[in-house]
């Protein structure tokens, strides 16, 4: 009986031309000796799963299950063809299939959750050392890249990313971002760009930030709690205001003039929190639960870095590390697709346990074994008359 490994059940997704379409757009293998950049694909991708820190583990690992390659098209690898690979292969095959799967990811899942808004953030991906100081930047805290991502919270996927040095300014990756009218975007005080937030109102979307204390407003209007809503003690106040300044340092502010909502909301044992939103139409409660969903992006940053291959890279390279930075991607979106394949209701991080050590286990094959072995002693009790 034939049937595929669970490895080739996780990345079915990814086969059958979809990657390969996007590498013959960018003519990514004409350089490529019997290693093109699907085999790179697949290679990193069972180090994120199998949680292979090293070229040596990833090779030995690999090679042990070579009678199991035949249904990836693959021979056996080693060490100095990965290192090569790593090194020169095009990221953009990789980069585009994030986006296709992440756009898959939320076809499937998002008919579920509903509507919820697009969180952006951006996390450090320290890298220091020998090979690393070469090239990477130092931002006054850590030596390294960072990783920004645009997430849809109603499927908790990446929408959109960014790689860039440690030392580039949160605001300056916001071109990640495409206005949807209709859209919310939830953003911290890192992209106050009074600019970009009138270029988001004038497009029909709405953000909910934070707003810095120095700040130059007047408020026009102050709103009871109780007109909206019975807040508690969440919701300190609620005002209408406007930026006075017409220039924003040698800028025109573009926001002057504009009526925005200020939120000002308690923090146990902390300073009160104050935010800023054009959603005029909406309660001061639902502004502040809005911005506290904020905290699912922080979430993925810390699943990705404690479950997948971010901490340790198989190469030292800049090329090296945003290729492992994009399969570490993909392989979270496939995860999420193969949860969401066979129905199963155990967490990704229980799902990533309990199939680090059986990547090419059957399972078809294995629930065959089982029912025969099954029917064989049913058979066996119904001739002997004895009841197992």
């Amino acid at each position: 009986m034939y049937s595929i490994s669970r490895f080739q059940q996780i990345i079915k997704p990814v086969m059958n031309g979809h990657f390969a379409r996007h590498v013959r757009t960018h003519k990514a293998d004409k350089h490529s000796k019997g290693f093109g950049c699907q085999n790179l694909l697949l290679c990193l991708l069972y180090a994120q799963l199998g949680r292979c820190a090293s070229l040596r583990t990833l090779e030995q690992s690999f090679n042990a299950h070579s009678s199991h390659h035949y249904h990836l098209n693959m021979r056996s690898i080693r060490r100095s063809t990965l290192s090569e690979a790593l090194a020169k292969r095009d990221t953009r095959p990789f980069a585009d299939m994030l986006i296709e799967l992440s756009a898959l990811c939320g076809r499937t899942l998002r008919k579920q959750a509903g509507d919820l808004p697009y969180l952006l953030d951006s996390t450090p991906i320290a890298l220091k050392g020998r090979g690393f100081d070469q090239w990477t930047g130092h931002n006054g805290r850590i030596t390294g890249l960072k990783l920004h991502i645009l997430m849809n919270h109603a499927d908790q996927c990446p929408v959109a990313h960014s790689i860039t040095d440690a030392r580039v300014n949160d605001v300056d990756e916001r071109h990640i971002v495409q206005p949807e009218k209709g859209a919310t975007y939830v953003f911290d005080k890192g992209y106050c760009d009074y600019n970009w937030w009138a270029k988001l109102d004038e497009a029909g979307a709405y953000f909910v930030t934070r707003l810095k204390t120095n700040a130059a407003v007047e408020v026009i209007r102050h709103i009871k709690p109780t007109e909206h809503e019975n807040t508690g003690e969440t919701v300190l106040a609620d005002e209408y205001i406007r930026f006075t300044h017409r220039q924003n340092s040698s800028r025109p502010n573009r926001c002057h003039g504009k009526i925005l909502r200020r939120i000002t909301v308690s923090r146990p044992g902390k300073e009160p929190l104050v935010l800023v939103s054009n959603k005029l139409g909406a309660t001061a409660q639902e502004i502040a639960d809005t911005y506290k969903a904020r905290w699912q992006i922080e979430l993925l940053f810390k699943w990705l870095k404690q479950h997948l291959q971010l901490k340790r890279f198989l190469g030292r390279s800049a090329n090296a590390v945003k290729l492992q930075i994009l399969c570490a991607m993909i392989a979270y979106l496939l995860l999420k697709l193969y949860r969401q394949s066979g129905r199963m209701g155990e967490s990704l991080h229980l799902l990533c346990a309990r199939i680090a050590g059986s990547l090419f286990e059957r399972p078809q094959t294995l629930y065959a074994h089982y029912a025969r072995r099954r029917r064989e002693r049913l058979e066996l009790a119904r001739m002997q008359g004895v009841l197992f």
